[in-house]
């Protein structure tokens, strides 16, 4: 629980502070609505996807493999259990129906973003380091969805045990096909993302003010393997002058979008005393001083995603790129 001089802390992430580039106007009101977000957030990703060639991640039953095959019977099993898991669950096995950016995305567009003549396309080896990491991340997704179990549950534990199983076969065949880069830097940037996953769980949360405590386990959960992986994606096309925007990038725009999720979880629940967000605060703080205050965090790290991109060549997946940025804002 955040101590009062966190909150103080907090507070100095006021609107005032930012100069947002492009003439942005950052942060609406408390009853922003939704469906402007969504809005413009699906016309962002859906020209982005044109941008790099409307690539499809982990579509586990179009996939020949025997044993992907098997693994995607597991994953309708797991439905049957009732587990909480369950949502992600039915997105992998029907992607057609999902409707959210992936990692994998972003990935081929900061490959492409990197490309410093108009007529580069992106190579095979980053078309498959984005598919790599839509793995790791549906990997991790998956792993995290394990609850624990006060009192015995036999459908529940089933599903735990499927969830285990499900994650790790996901995850070692995106390891196997890492190794095939042979590439010791990208190995251990993709190493470093996987151990952040685990070590993410292990946090003690009473060194941490509010803010720092989101901010560090969103990088462990999110940041870091988007990071990671555009560093890669550029290893892999020799663009090695941006190598450090990328890494920026792509902490910079986990933060964003995290931040977006979970405010608009925050804004669309009518039950906002059990909300993760106001759950980082002390007790009594105002609901509309939550969202303000989260709103600057994400508006912050908008406003840095931008000004990196402003740094690479201004290409069709460079604008791609801000587009999705600047939705986030809504």
């Amino acid at each position: 629980m955040a101590s009062r001089n966190c909150l103080m802390r907090l507070k100095t992430f006021q609107l005032s502070s930012f100069n947002p580039p492009n003439g942005i106007a950052f942060s609406r009101g408390f009853g922003a609505s939704p469906p402007v977000f969504q809005i413009k957030w699906l016309q962002a990703v859906s020209h982005a996807e044109k941008v790099v060639g409307n690539p499809t991640f982990l579509d586990l039953e179009s996939v020949t493999s025997h044993e992907i095959s098997n693994m995607a019977v597991y994953l309708k099993n797991l439905i049957k259990t009732g587990h909480p898991l369950t949502s992600t669950v039915k997105e992998l096995l029907n992607p057609k129906a999902k409707k959210d950016l992936t990692r994998g995305l972003l990935v081929l567009l900061v490959s492409k973003a990197g490309k410093h003549k108009a007529n580069e396309d992106i190579l095979p080896n980053q078309r498959k380091l984005a598919e790599i990491t839509e793995q790791i991340h549906t990997a991790h997704i998956i792993h995290s969805g394990i609850i624990n179990l006060p009192t015995p549950n036999e459908n529940l534990e089933k599903g735990n045990k499927m969830a285990i199983l499900c994650g790790d076969f996901i995850q070692s065949r995106s390891s196997i096909r890492l190794a095939e880069f042979k590439n010791i830097k990208i190995i251990e940037l993709f190493g470093q993302a996987i151990a952040d996953f685990s070590a993410v769980e292990f946090i003690d949360e009473d060194t941490y003010c509010a803010l720092d405590l989101w901010t560090q386990k969103t990088k462990m959960r999110y940041g870091t393997l988007l990071s990671n992986a555009c560093q890669s994606t550029l290893i892999l096309g020799g663009d090695m002058d941006l190598l450090e925007s990328a890494k920026n990038f792509g902490l910079e725009i986990a933060f964003a979008w995290q931040a977006n999720i979970d405010l608009q979880s925050y804004k669309s629940t009518t039950k906002k005393e059990e909300h993760i967000l106001t759950k980082l605060f002390p007790p009594g703080t105002p609901f509309e001083e939550i969202l303000l205050i989260f709103e600057a965090v994400r508006d912050k790290h908008i406003n840095a995603s931008l000004e990196i991109l402003a740094k690479f060549p201004q290409n069709d997946a460079c604008l791609a790129l801000c587009d999705i940025a600047k939705a986030l804002n809504y």
